[in-house]
């Protein structure tokens, strides 16, 4: 059987007698872990999408650059400054899990506009002609 691996910040929906979601902010020695359920510690990872999965600094990175593109109000415009960040990140392959994020974030923001980012790099075997 393997052991999921849990990284700081991760989601825990609800834990046996505990309904209220939270967020694991330690792990220790011993195999357990602490859960914050404090809606701002849920936030602190969480501001923009589920990021259970990205290790604690994927987390940070991930929310930095969606800080910095949601400061402006026009969904188009931040679906093209993800597709720019996608375009530099996916060229380092220890950034495919946020590149993976950003993708979904994007996607999720193209259905809520319904437009495209006016230019984005995509793979050669993808082009059906």
């Amino acid at each position: 059987m393997q052991v999921k691996n849990v990284n700081i910040g991760d989601v825990v929906a609800r834990s046996g007698i505990y309904t209220e979601p939270g967020v694991v902010t330690e792990r220790k020695q011993d195999g357990t872990v602490v859960v914050d359920t404090e809606p701002m510690a849920v936030n602190k990872f969480h501001r923009y999408a589920n990021t259970t999965g990205l290790t604690e600094h994927e987390k940070d990175q991930f929310n930095t650059i969606l800080d910095q593109i949601y400061q402006k109000t026009n969904d188009v415009e931040r679906i093209n400054d993800i597709q720019l960040e996608v375009d530099k990140l996916r060229m380092n392959p220890d950034n495919q899990n946020v590149v993976r994020y950003l993708r979904n974030q994007q996607a999720f923001l193209i259905r809520q506009a319904k437009g495209l980012p006016r230019v984005y790099q995509t793979d050669e075997s993808a082009v059906k002609g």
